[in-house]
């Protein structure tokens, strides 16, 4: 987003109002994600992590793991976002499975029509596939829901503070005709480290959830980011002082 259009958010009064409601709704957001659903987010994982092989095939979801061979009946895979990709599998009793993988790789690229596989079964759901050394796990496979809602607030809790002080601090001037230098520089690195927070996550396409890894490429982003909103107060402030 270009100053000029900042500026004219915060030349608005009401424009101004809801981006400061924005800033607030996504900082309550994250805190009520990490406060309610952070504390217990893993316990499925680590109950997937420590489960034991069972000793026969259960008839019923168990809490044990299940692991038996399947036929692979149909490869579909897609490059549109928002679609999973799609494997059908065919049990040696004759039980059509249909399982769907947020990435091609490492197995479902390799796989095809008439290919073997193992499974692994837990609760009564295929969570995982082997071929050849590999293995991918499926999307009903039990996933860190607390690191992705730290992840989460990573991305959005900097951005609503900061609107909401480029915001606050704006309302509170609101009589001066135009915002100072130091509030555009703010609300613009405000969106700017959202647009960052999107683009951070990207590492782990294709694997389990990192928190660190996510903040490994968010904050140095961060840093240039910081670091061109303060250039742009100073530079600002050089050409006003030179124009008066």
């Amino acid at each position: 987003m270009t100053p000029i259009s900042i500026t004219r958010i915060l030349r608005s009064t009401v424009a101004t109002v809801l981006t400061l409601l924005a800033g607030v709704a996504l900082v309550v957001l994250a805190a009520f994600l990490v406060a309610t659903i952070a504390p217990g987010g893993d316990r499925d994982l680590h109950a997937y992590e420590a489960a034991a092989r069972c000793p026969a095939a259960p008839s019923a979801p168990a809490e044990c793991r299940w692991t038996q061979e399947f036929t692979v009946s149909g490869v579909s895979l897609t490059q549109s976002r928002g679609k999973l990709n799609r494997v059908l599998l065919m049990s040696a009793d004759g039980v059509r499975w249909e399982t769907f993988y947020s990435s091609d790789g490492p197995v479902v690229d390799g796989i095809h029509k008439g290919d073997r596989v193992t499974g692994t079964i837990w609760r009564g759901l295929l969570t995982e596939i082997a071929a050849e050394g590999a293995s991918q796990k499926t999307d009903d496979a039990p996933a860190d829901i607390r690191t992705r809602v730290l992840i989460l607030a990573l991305i959005i809790v900097p951005t609503g503070i900061l609107m909401t002080i480029a915001c606050a601090w704006r309302l509170r001037r609101r009589a001066a005709p135009a915002p100072t230098p130091g509030m555009v520089a703010t609300l613009g690195l405000a969106f700017g480290l959202f647009f960052c927070g999107l683009f951070s996550p990207l590492p782990l396409v294709g694997r389990d959830e990192n928190f660190w890894m996510v903040a490994a490429v968010w904050f140095p982003a961060a840093a240039i980011l910081t670091a061109v909103a303060r250039n742009y107060v100073t530079r600002k402030r050089t050409q006003d002082t030179a124009a008066a």
